[in-house]
């Protein structure tokens, strides 16, 4: 009797080592993080070009992608232990990638609105740009003196961009010019089309540099964007979000610097 009830106690024992393997198990293959770090690659989601965020140059016959939130992922990937793996798409299909689990995050120059909350979960802000007005340097003078000489003029912006609320509260009698791209802002202005265009600081140096005729006027104002943040889905698990925020917060400095370095290698042919 009592081989009986030893046999019967050791095939319990048994079969609680294998149950609480199998709830470890479980657990484990619903991390986030250990999803990303058991294939060994992230998958990063964001738009080809927005620079100097992100930015496509040609090297060595082909295409690769540069800027600052490129070196952003890297630190991530290094943080996770593992490769990276950049998708480029439109700006409609970020956050349905990212949904779907096509990518497992989006770095993107992304800020997180309380829309995108909706359907997206957010790290800290690691970037929140300051905004200026360009005009042509003729004008220059005359706005820097005085930037409400522009409350009746021609303003551009890119459509949907941060911009245009903070051009509209700003100067609502203005007439607001909508563009789809900064090239087609500095464009304009050049022609004479409008008088002054609206962007943040970092991407304004680059038309700059292309347009000598053109310059940045004094004036600064933050819009009303929270930044840029990391998107990932609702259902990650708080062990990657916490990987990301490490990062985020030890590279704010960085991003900075990043960013300008970015502005000033840009090709601008």
């Amino acid at each position: 009797m009592k081989k009986r009830f030893w046999y019967l106690g050791s095939i319990l024992l048994v079969m609680l080592v294998f149950m609480t393997a199998c709830g470890s198990n479980s657990n484990s293959s619903s991390s986030s993080l250990k999803k990303i770090q058991n294939k060994g690659t992230l998958t990063v989601g964001m738009i080809s070009s927005n620079p100097p965020y992100e930015y496509q140059v040609n090297k060595d016959g082909k295409q690769e992608t540069k800027g600052a939130d490129v070196k952003l992922i890297k630190k991530i990937a290094k943080k996770l232990g593992v490769k990276y793996k950049i998708k480029t798409m439109d700006m409609d299909g970020l956050l349905p990638a990212v949904q779907s689990g096509k990518v497992d995050m989006l770095v993107t120059s992304l800020s997180p609105t309380a829309e995108r909350k909706k359907g997206a979960t957010f790290s800290k802000v690691y970037f929140r740009s300051t905004n200026t007005l360009v005009v042509r340097k003729s004008d220059l003078n005359k706005y820097n003196k005085n930037i409400n000489n522009l409350s009746e003029s021609s303003i551009a912006v890119v459509n949907n961009s941060t911009q245009q609320p903070m051009i509209e509260k700003k100067f609502p009698n203005a007439k607001l010019t909508k563009f789809s791209k900064v090239t087609d802002l500095a464009l304009a202005l050049n022609n004479n089309k409008v008088d002054a265009f609206s962007i943040d600081v970092p991407t304004a140096t680059i038309p700059l540099r292309q347009n000598p005729k053109l310059a940045m006027t004094s004036w600064r104002h933050k819009d009303a964007s929270s930044g840029a943040a990391v998107a990932m889905s609702k259902s990650t698990t708080k062990d990657l979000i916490k990987k990301v925020n490490q990062v985020v917060s030890s590279n704010k400095s960085n991003y900075e610097k990043w960013v300008q370095q970015a502005a000033k290698n840009v090709p601008t042919n």
